[in-house]
């Protein structure tokens, strides 16, 4: 049986192609693949642990300044009464903007308010109020509260100008004055009877003697006895109008105390009425101003937010005026964020915030900072985070956008750079907690 022929001899059972293919060695590429592909994934993988990107956390922004823009809100419905401001105006904190129409005059209250801030009120400086310059006036709804302090008022002034308790107290005085005086006639006079007394005893012991002595008669030492008794009887007399002089005058002191307590109740109960009556009025007027006047609390810029003139119809809690404070070094970034991903939010992280009003691509972004966020969400579940702006409104580009108004915008939070790595293993181990 002849011998299995050498496997190199079987190439010639082949084309020649095959056996050009067969026969050539293999390219590097093909010798060294498998360990290029392992050293390339090796470096893949090695580099995503230092390739990093950011987190971003998306939400709506208002770019404002430090002290927000006041917005005035009319309180009641009605008819603009007065415009005081044209709009664009610089204005004043406390500076009357407009007035609703109302039952009662603007320059009445106003005349009101001015007497009640510019006049002193207490009871030492002998408080006065123009009444008379105040006869002419409509109040409307504060002419109750008007009504009621002119009442005090009057009062007060009547029972100041004639004092009636300081009669009283003057006839008091002057009848316990009196009073002493015929007391001390009294004990005087009861003294020198007392002497008399003790010489009509010593003359009637005397004669008792006598008598005794059979040297008087009856008849003359019973009239010592008798002008005796009729001495003790005067003394005796003499020392219960004492009593009652004595008793008149407790009650003459009583009398004086009973009406100079009156006298203090008096003025104090006008005293209190007056001065309950005079801050009613005020609130009265507090009130007024709060629901038909529309007032600046800060200095600005005013804006008219769709009332053009006089008799324009506003609605109760519509906005009728923005005023933008003159202070606008310092803006911040007002973000409302949903509850998703808000615990990657910490203090000092850097915001990119892209404002509506200047496309980013031609102006750039302004960069913030997270200065601050709220403890507990809202009712429905977000969170307010406030972000300062250091740079002001100058923008990624250089660029200086001048605030005139609350800017609105879209904000990215960055809240951490994590490596590809960091993240697929966070995914894997997502998965392995299931």
């Amino acid at each position: 049986m002849p011998d299995n022929p050498h496997p190199i001899d079987n190439l010639k059972l082949r084309s020649e192609e095959v056996q050009e293919i067969i026969t050539t060695p293999p390219a590097w590429l093909i010798r060294w693949g498998i360990t290029l592909v392992f050293i390339i994934t090796c470096g893949v993988i090695f580099l995503s642990f230092f390739i990093k990107y950011p987190d971003f956390i998306m939400s709506r922004v208002m770019v404002t300044t430090l002290e927000p823009t006041e917005k005035t809100i009319a309180r009641t419905s009605g008819q603009i009464d007065k415009l005081w401001v044209s709009n664009g105006e610089k204005v004043q904190a406390g500076q009357p903007l407009a007035s609703i129409k109302s039952t009662a005059d603007v320059n009445s209250v106003e005349l009101l308010k001015n007497l009640l801030d510019r006049i002193p009120f207490g009871k030492n400086n002998g408080f006065f109020f123009p009444l008379d310059s105040l006869s002419d006036v409509v109040l409307g709804e504060i002419e109750p509260a008007f009504v009621e302090f002119e009442r005090s008022y009057m009062e007060f002034r009547l029972l100041e100008r004639l004092q009636p308790s300081v009669v009283q107290l003057e006839g008091n005085r002057q009848s316990i004055q009196e009073i002493h005086e015929r007391l001390n006639s009294q004990l005087a006079q009861k003294e020198i009877l007392e002497r008399k007394v003790h010489l009509v005893e010593t003359d009637f012991k005397r004669n008792k003697m006598l008598y005794e002595g059979g040297v008087i008669a009856a008849k003359d030492f019973e009239s010592r006895e008798m002008e005796y008794l009729q001495m003790q009887e005067q003394v005796n007399g003499m020392t219960i109008s004492i009593s009652q002089l004595q008793e008149a005058l407790v009650n003459a002191g009583q009398t004086l105390k009973s009406t100079q307590v009156s006298k203090e109740q008096d003025e104090s109960r006008a005293l209190i009425n007056l001065i309950q009556s005079y801050h009613g009025l005020k609130r009265s007027v507090k009130e007024w101003e709060r629901n038909y006047m529309l007032v600046s609390s800060t200095d600005g810029e005013v804006s008219f937010q769709g009332v053009w003139g006089e008799h324009q119809f506003v609605q109760a809690g519509e906005q009728v005026f923005s005023i933008l404070p003159e202070q606008r070094s310092e803006l911040l970034g007002k973000m409302i964020v949903t509850s998703q991903n808000t615990g990657k939010i910490t203090i000092g992280q850097r915001v990119l915030i892209k404002l509506d009003n200047f496309p980013f691509q031609q102006f750039g972004t302004l960069r913030g900072e997270v200065g601050s966020i709220s403890v507990s969400p809202d009712e429905e579940g977000n969170y307010v985070v406030y972000s300062s702006l250091p740079e002001g409104t100058k923008t990624s580009y250089g660029k200086d956008i001048q605030l005139k108004q609350e800017l609105l915008g879209t904000a990215e939070i960055i809240t951490e750079d994590l490596s590809v790595a960091e993240r697929l293993f966070f995914k894997l181990k997502s998965v392995t907690e299931y």
